[in-house]
Parts: C-alpha cells; sequence; structure tokens
C-alpha cells in the first residue's frame, strides 16, 4: 500500500512538474510529428541555463490561434536576423553578412514560401519558430517570432499507439 502511495505520488509530481504530454491535431508538422501522435514534453529543458537551440522542436503556448498549444521547430535565434527568399530560409548573425541558408532535410516539402513576415531581426528572448510542412503551417511567418517564457517545453518523445511508432528527439 505505502509503495503505491509513492508511485502515485511520484507520477503526479513528475506530471505536473516536469513532464507533459499532448495529442498532436494537425499535419503541419509532417513528416516529422504526424496528426494523432502522441508527444512528451520536458517542461525543464529550458530552465536555468539550457537555451534552446536551432532544430529543437517544441510546445508552445497558442498565440492568437483556436488551438491552445502548438508545435514549431526553432529556425532562429535571439539576436539573428533571418530572410526568407527565394524558397529558403537564410540566417544571418549580423548586418554586413550574407548569411548562410539552412539545411532542412527534414521538410515535407524542399521549398519555404515566402508569406507574412520573410525578414526580421530577433530581439533578445525572441525566436523565430516554423513547422516542418511549411505550406500549411500557421508559424512565425504569421504570428511573428515568440518569446521564451511562451515555450512550454521540449518535445522528447513522439508515438503513436496504433502499431507503436516511436521517434525520439
Amino acid at each position: 500500500m505505502r509503495v503505491t502511495i509513492v508511485i502515485f505520488v511520484s507520477v503526479v509530481l513528475l506530471r505536473l512538474f516536469v513532464i507533459d504530454s499532448f495529442i498532436v491535431r494537425g499535419d503541419s508538422m509532417a513528416p516529422t510529428i504526424l496528426s494523432g501522435d502522441y508527444v512528451l514534453i520536458n517542461k525543464f529543458a529550458y530552465r536555468f541555463d539550457n537555451e534552446p537551440q536551432r532544430g529543437d522542436l517544441m510546445v508552445l503556448a497558442a498565440p492568437s490561434t483556436q488551438q491552445k498549444h502548438i508545435i514549431k521547430r526553432i529556425i532562429a535565434l535571439p539576436g539573428e536576423r533571418i530572410v526568407i527568399e527565394n524558397g529558403a530560409v537564410r540566417i544571418k548573425e549580423s548586418r554586413d553578412q550574407n548569411g548562410e541558408v539552412l539545411q532542412e532535410e527534414y521538410l515535407a516539402l524542399p521549398n519555404t514560401p515566402a508569406i507574412g513576415i520573410t525578414y526580421i531581426n530577433l530581439d533578445p528572448q525572441e525566436y523565430f519558430v516554423l513547422g516542418d510542412n511549411r505550406q500549411i503551417s500557421i508559424d512565425s511567418r504569421v504570428l511573428g517570432p515568440i518569446n521564451k517564457w511562451e515555450i512550454k517545453g521540449k518535445v522528447f518523445l513522439a508515438f503513436q499507439l496504433s502499431g507503436f511508432k516511436l521517434k525520439k528527439f
């Protein structure tokens, strides 16, 4: 009985403070994460001295959308400049630099449509996030950059219950 209570309390505390789960609705992150996938996030991933990195998948509070949370990939970091042109995402670290084209093997299609915001300088604590399925994703091109405090956690695991396909990040 005592062991059961300890396990129950441990699971509740983990769920409340460390790990959270979400069911994905929509294909804005396809082919990486599909509609119906379950994702687990680490709520502590970006606390203390840990900073989000380019390429990280994260769940964030959905600013002005129909959904409560959205899943996106970090493309640009605080202080960087991002330019979307000719279907490519270019990251610039300074004004006098041409920047480098971001290599993105994970994309559904190799083209990033230039909709909404196509050029922006990020302030400290701001991140530019995009979905992997750029043709249908509502992301920073429409919503603008996100602030670090909007990040709910880093995706570390995604899976499907049917056929149990596991994806680690």
